[in-house]
């Protein structure tokens, strides 16, 4: 009976940056050869962008986690 959509957009957040973090740095481990298709790292790289797309995009739960704690610039209190 707890709204969790707090916890939930802080989780997502991290989870799509962390994945693109660490998907990233495998790519520059593998160099140019992390870009073809034969490689596991070019299929994480993919698929964490759009896990972050399809989850939500990062702008929109800074938006969302924003408005919850009423620090959303140009936004008066008693406009949220």
């Amino acid at each position: 009976g707890e709204d969790v959509t707090r916890l939930a957009t802080m989780a997502k957040l991290k989870a799509g940056r962390l994945g693109r973090e660490l998907t990233d740095a495998c790519l520059q481990y593998w160099g140019g050869m992390g870009f073809t298709n034969e490689t596991p790292v070019s299929r994480a790289y993919r698929d964490s962008r759009l896990t972050s797309i399809g989850g939500g995009a990062d702008e929109v739960m800074l938006m969302v986690l924003c408005k919850m704690m009423g620090t959303l610039p140009g936004l008066k209190k008693g406009n949220a």
